[in-house]
């Protein structure tokens, strides 16, 4: 059927030892032929002797379209100098250990023969550029073929490969990866490779993103996940939950599992990987409960009284002094700030994900009243008087949005302040910050359709608070949170930063209509330093703006969780809610793991426990590992 000898080689000059070809010709009909197995009489069945029996200094060698079936262990010895080796449309089976010896080579072609696996010794190829391994019957590819130093090109089609090497997803010189018509099941599952490269690539790389915490030089801390029915696998690990993650998002697991996944972001929506996506999440929460807690230590009390009762260094919840205001919490709690935003998540939880200004006005007065059950007797204690005011109505649960449209005009009284009840009045006696809590969970469950972000922080804005500066900084922390939860702009860049702040404040100014409140908002939210931001300034602590720009000033700070929020805090005014504010964006830019230890083991334990458990059934419903 073939033969050995057919090609003799006779010594060639120097200018002639680059390149041997050694393929048989074929035209149309002798490649449909040669593909059915049919093979000329011209085809090699066996590496010609004079190669194997001898030092070549061929550089590129062409052995295609004959019917090898084996290739001899000694052949690297014999072709050092080789950087190109086409040896595909052959019938090889398996390559030999040896093949890591071939120091020089750049490309290798192996399409259309019989491989059934390729040998880790491949990953030595440290010049290796292009690797065609298609048309075989490859089970699985080396693990480490992403640490390959040169790889840009790898193209294993219509193989039987069940996942590809997460090694990949590493990769910094990969560019090409053909993967279609395999029996992928996960990493990446199948309809991902059939899209393309880039998708292939994208979610390659997104997988391996996890490394991203593994870098850090610290501790991490691990969230308690505790996952609900919603992804099954027979293999609980986490590689096969962050895959079966990716394939409810690409419709390629059962319904049933959509269906507890109501807020499961579209496989498009973010940048991050899933394991970074819950760290952000998480710590968005916790970040938030942290400084409104922490918040407590200092609030109201001026820069010096700061500096005497606390040390920045090793500021925590059992330095808390006890006095007239902070008598209304226990060491270790949160405030009403973050209870408000606490009641909106669990109105996400209890209804799907669907955002209701009635069902809040609800929970809110329920609140009121008897706080939240589940964390056991605490002081009822609202700073807002705005909130205060309109839980007063009568009708407040029927029509929130009127109510605090009413309070708003009417200065809080039964007659309106001015002649015209048309006239929105700029008072400030209604501007404080008391929903902005909220903002910060409402920027999570749709993160990637900013329309429904501001509708939802719009509508749980206007239940309690009418003025457009509220809705303003409202509608920027949620679109703020959601930015970076799309993860297009890396934290870790200060120009990208200040992208995302700009146009985050351009969606809230879009809901100012009076200029020089959108030239108060702007100047505000450029403020690069705290001490620029008045904190106490006197009737103004309370200022929505102050808030807003005491987050995005720590933002830019550039600095740990630890360090930007202790700084803050020292500083006094409101601090529980700018904490707050600024602890929920600061956990999202650190995630969870990166929070100080202490300040999250010494929380109290009960809410803490409790929190937890709503945090892991909005992870349940984002459908996140």
């Amino acid at each position: 059927m073939g033969n050995v000898e057919m090609h003799q080689l006779e010594p060639v000059r120097e200018d002639e030892r680059k390149e041997l070809d050694l393929s048989t010709p074929v035209d149309y009909l002798t490649y449909c032929k040669h593909v059915k197995g049919e093979y000329s009489y011209k085809c090699l069945s066996d590496i010609p002797t004079a190669i194997t029996d001898s030092i070549s200094l061929h550089e590129r060698i062409n052995l295609s379209f004959n019917c090898i079936s084996t290739l001899p262990a000694e052949l690297p010895l014999r072709i050092p100098h080789i950087a190109f080796l086409d040896l595909s449309y052959n019938k090889i089976s398996a390559l030999p250990d040896s093949i890591g010896l071939l120091f020089h080579l750049k490309c290798l072609l192996l399409s259309h023969n019989c491989l059934e696996e390729i040998p880790s010794t491949i990953t030595r190829l440290v010049k290796l550029q292009k690797i065609d391994l298609s048309h075989n019957c490859l089970l699985e590819l080396p693990e480490k073929v992403g640490e390959m130093e040169s790889l840009k090109k790898l193209n294993v089609n219509n193989n039987k490969l069940k996942s590809l090497p997460k090694s990949l997803g590493y990769s910094e010189t990969i560019e090409i990866i053909l993967a279609i018509s395999n029996c992928c099941i996960s990493q990446p599952p199948q309809n991902i490779c059939d899209s393309g490269s880039d998708s292939t690539i994208r979610f390659l790389k997104q997988l391996a993103s996890g490394k991203i915490l593994a870098k850090q030089g610290k501790e991490l801390n691990i969230f308690p996940r505790v996952r609900a029915n919603v992804i099954q696998t027979a293999k609980p690990n986490s590689d096969s939950v962050r895959a079966q993650y990716v394939q409810i998002q690409t419709a390629t697991l059962n319904t049933a599992s959509r269906i507890r996944t109501p807020l499961l972001p579209p496989y498009d929506a973010t940048q991050l990987h899933p394991d970074e996506l819950r760290d952000k999440v998480i710590g968005i929460l916790y970040g938030a409960i942290i400084g409104d807690a922490l918040g407590t230590a200092t609030e109201f009390l001026s820069r010096d009284e700061c500096r005497f009762h606390y040390d920045e260094e090793t500021f925590t919840y059992s330095d808390i002094i006890r006095d007239e205001h902070r008598a209304h919490w226990t060491r270790g709690d949160w405030t009403s700030n973050s209870d408000q935003m606490l009641l909106v998540l669990d109105s996400l939880l209890q209804w799907a994900g669907v955002v209701d200004e009635l069902e809040f006005a609800k929970r809110l007065v329920s609140w009121k009243r008897s706080g939240i059950p589940e964390l056991g007797p605490r002081e009822i204690y609202m700073y807002s008087t705005t909130i205060n005011l309109v839980l007063q109505a009568d009708n407040y649960i029927h029509n929130p949005h009127q109510v605090a449209e009413d309070l708003h005009k009417n200065d809080g009284f039964g007659i309106t302040n001015g002649t015209d009840n048309n006239n929105t009045i700029k008072s400030s006696l209604f501007v404080d910050s008391g929903s902005l809590p909220r903002s910060l969970v409402l920027g999570i469950p749709h993160f990637h359709d900013l329309s429904e972000v501001i509708s939802n922080s719009t509508r749980i804005c206007l239940a309690t608070h009418f003025d457009e500066r509220c809705v303003t900084a409202c509608v920027t922390l949620s679109i703020a949170i959601a930015l970076m939860l799309q993860g297009k702009y890396s934290l870790d860049d200060p120009s990208a930063i200040e992208d995302l702040i700009k146009i985050a404040v351009q969606f809230g100014l879009g809901h100012c209509a009076d200029e020089s409140v959108k030239k108060e908002f702007t100047y505000y939210c450029r403020c690069s330093d705290y001490k620029n931001i008045g904190l106490s300034e006197v009737g103004k602590a309370c200022h929505p703006f102050k808030a807003c720009a005491a987050a995005f000033s720590a933002l830019r700070r550039g600095k740990d969780f630890r360090s930007a929020l202790t700084s803050l805090l020292m500083l006094g005014g409101y601090s529980s809610m700018t904490g707050c504010i600024t602890g929920s964006l600061l956990g999202c830019k650190f995630g969870y793991s990166l929070l100080p230890r202490e300040w999250i083991d010494g929380l109290n334990a009960k809410n803490k426990e409790w929190i937890n458990g709503k945090i892991n059934a909005l992870l349940d419903m984002m459908g996140l590992p």
